[in-house]
C-alpha cells in the first residue's frame, strides 16, 4: 500500500475514533443529567468541548491530506473519487474507513437531536416552574396585606 494512501487511512480512522469518543461523552452527559449529577455534567462538558477541537483538528488534517492526495491523483479531493484511483487493496481498506467516519457522524448527530432535545423539554419544564413560582409568591404578596404594584 503506498504510504500517502495509508496516512489518509489513518486520517479518516483517528477521525472516527475521536467522534466515537464525543459520542461516548454525549452519552454519558445525557446519564449524568438523569442522575442529576451537575458536577458530572459540567465535567463532560468541558470534556466534550475539548473533543470537539480535537474532531475539527482531525478533519482539518484529513482534509488537507485528501488534498494533497487529490492534486497528486489528478482527481477531485472527495471519497469515490480519491478511490476511484487507488488500488483495490487501497480501495477496501480506504472504503471501509470511510463507512466507518460516516456511520459515527450519523451517530453522533442522533445524539446530539436527542440531548437537544433533553435540553429543551428541561427548559420548558424550568420556564413552567418559574412562571408558577413568580404566580405564588405574587398571591402570597397580595395576601399579606402588602401593596401589589403589578399591573
Amino acid at each position: 500500500m503506498r504510504k500517502e494512501v495509508e496516512e489518509l487511512i489513518d486520517a479518516v480512522l483517528d477521525e472516527a475514533d475521536c467522534i466515537d469518543d464525543l459520542i461516548d461523552a454525549v452519552r454519558e452527559q445525557r446519564e449524568a443529567m438523569r442522575r442529576r449529577d451537575t458536577e458530572a455534567v459540567n465535567a463532560l462538558m468541558d470534556e466534550m468541548r475539548n473533543l470537539s477541537f480535537e474532531a475539527q483538528s482531525q478533519e482539518k488534517l484529513r482534509n488537507d491530506i485528501a488534498c494533497r492526495l487529490a492534486k497528486k491523483f489528478s482527481c477531485e479531493a472527495n471519497a469515490s473519487s480519491l478511490a476511484s484511483v487507488m488500488d483495490d487493496d487501497e480501495k477496501e481498506e480506504f472504503n471501509g474507513a470511510v463507512d466507518r467516519l460516516t456511520q459515527s457522524v450519523f451517530v453522533l448527530k442522533s445524539e446530539m437531536m436527542i440531548l437537544t432535545g433533553l435540553i429543551d423539554q428541561h427548559e420548558q419544564y424550568t420556564s413552567m416552574l418559574l412562571s408558577e413560582f413568580r404566580r405564588l409568591n405574587g398571591d402570597i404578596i397580595s395576601q399579606s396585606g402588602s401593596a401589589n404594584f403589578r399591573g
